[in-house]
């Protein structure tokens, strides 16, 4: 990238913020917005699950939920067992709640006062890159008030703790100079940091180990000065890999073969390519507390479904069945190579809202199907029509990449798309507002972005 260029691009990012902050009044600096968006979206997810989302006991909740508080009651009680397929990081974090007194009502209260820290924390994600407080505020707004986000987000599910941690990490990640904010001094300190926090959301959630590849295509993209993104990247994984090190060498140790994090592949992988899937389903399943879902091809089924284990073979230690899960999904993707592509398609199709319409109802169908689509068509369009964003915004348009690779090895849970319709939100609206201070032509620089006569270098 030429000097020149550099220049220009730096000229188009303070452009159009700065016309965007014009609208601002007085009272909003970046820590009233954030203490502002904080206070909104805990009314919001508090309100939300008291009115509908919270359970009165523990018997009404999911599958993983009761997984996550029954491990937690292990922990207080002395009598937990590790095993390979779970980390212990959010199962600590309700155990240390509950400890404090915390009743049942609470625990999910206090859980959602967490998550709400995701949309101010966007909010910064997206000042640091842009710095335009408004894009911040915008974006942190509909996060808020995001329904599939926020329907997962108030629950006792991993996600709830998993993203904000995840946006924290991703504030702490230097901007490239694409990006057009000037480089802050200590910029090591930062990077290290997000290698840091990075672990701590894999700690939490796993699926956040597949994010360390993309976290170096970030790096790249903003950053045209290749060695420093080169530095970085390095500082980045050796405080990932420090902060990791000793929980992967304790549980490689404890079950004799080698694990990162966790060792459910085999079972993530089998549960969403099985013929099983493909068995007529005539009807609804209806799970705890009167939520329904369905099941077919583009969703999953927990091991004892899955057709590749005998009953003697389901009285194995976990570690031992995923194994064998991993073999005989392989084997069966290999021999049916078509039938599993036809599963992967419906995964992708299923997580962006594209499949299928009303099976779930017509709440779902306009607050989740619709709304996704939507986003994603016009994420897709400024992509498409805006070349400088494809490296000052990476951060953002690679998140639901993230996410469609995770539903690639897993299924299509919307649970799992909660960072991706982050990005999503944060990218949209920073384009949407560079677009709408060119219409209004009165800011040249922003009009020659609009034109699209800034290069990505």
């Amino acid at each position: 990238m030429t000097a020149d260029s550099a220049n220009e691009k730096e000229r188009w990012t303070e452009g159009w913020a700065v016309a965007a902050d014009k609208k601002l009044a007085a009272w909003m600096t970046p820590r009233n917005l954030f203490l502002a968006l904080l206070v909104f979206s805990l009314v919001v997810d508090l309100a939300f699950g008291f009115l509908f989302r919270f359970r009165p006991g523990p018997a009404q909740l999911e599958a993983d939920e009761l997984e996550y508080y029954d491990m937690a009651s292990g922990l207080m009680a002395g009598t937990f067992e590790l095993t390979a397929r779970r980390t212990l990081a959010y199962p600590l974090l309700i155990a240390g709640i509950r400890s404090a007194g915390a009743s049942f009502l609470l625990l999910q209260a206090a859980i959602a006062a967490l998550f709400s820290f995701s949309a101010p924390l966007l909010s910064e994600v997206v000042r640091k890159v842009t710095g335009s407080r408004a894009a911040g505020a915008l974006a942190g707004l509909i996060l808020a008030v995001w329904p599939p986000v926020v329907f997962y987000g108030v629950s006792l599910y991993s996600e709830a703790l998993a993203l904000p941690v995840f946006l924290l990490a991703l504030w702490a990640l230097p901007a490239g100079s694409r990006t057009g904010r000037p480089r802050r001094r200590r910029g090591w300190m930062m990077t290290v940091a997000a290698g840091l926090l990075l672990a701590a959301a894999t700690q939490v959630r796993p699926m956040y180990l597949i994010m360390t590849p993309f976290i170096a295509l970030i790096l790249f993209f903003e950053e045209s000065d290749w060695r420093l993104a080169l530095r970085r990247l390095v500082l980045v994984a050796l405080a990932f890999t420090a902060a990791m090190l000793p929980w992967s060498a304790y549980m490689t140790v404890r079950f004799h073969h080698p694990i990162l994090v966790t060792s459910n592949g085999g079972e993530t992988m089998a549960g969403g390519l099985n013929p099983k899937l493909l068995e007529p389903w005539t009807q609804r399943h209806v799970l705890t507390y009167a939520r329904k879902t369905w099941v077919g091809p583009g969703k999953w089924l927990p091991i004892y479904e899955t057709g590749y284990l005998s009953a003697a073979e389901l009285s194995l230690p976990y570690d031992q069945q995923d194994a064998l899960l991993k073999e005989r999904a392989v084997a069966w993707i290999k021999a049916h190579p078509g039938t599993a592509f036809h599963l992967e398609a419906c995964k992708l199709l299923y997580m962006w809202g594209f499949y299928p319409f009303l099976k779930n109802g017509w709440a779902q169908l306009f607050l989740g199907n619709i709304p996704t689509m939507a986003l994603l068509s016009i994420c897709l369009f400024c992509f498409a029509t805006t070349p400088a964003a494809r490296t000052a915004l990476a951060r953002f348009w690679i998140l639901p990449v993230f996410v469609t690779v995770v539903a690639a090895i897993s299924w299509g849970s919307w649970r799992f798309r909660q960072p991706g319709d982050a990005g999503l939100i944060a990218f949209c609206v920073i384009c949407l507002l560079a677009r709408s201070a060119a219409r209004r032509g009165g800011n040249s620089i922003a009009a020659a972005n609009a034109r699209e006569t800034v290069t990505a270098g």
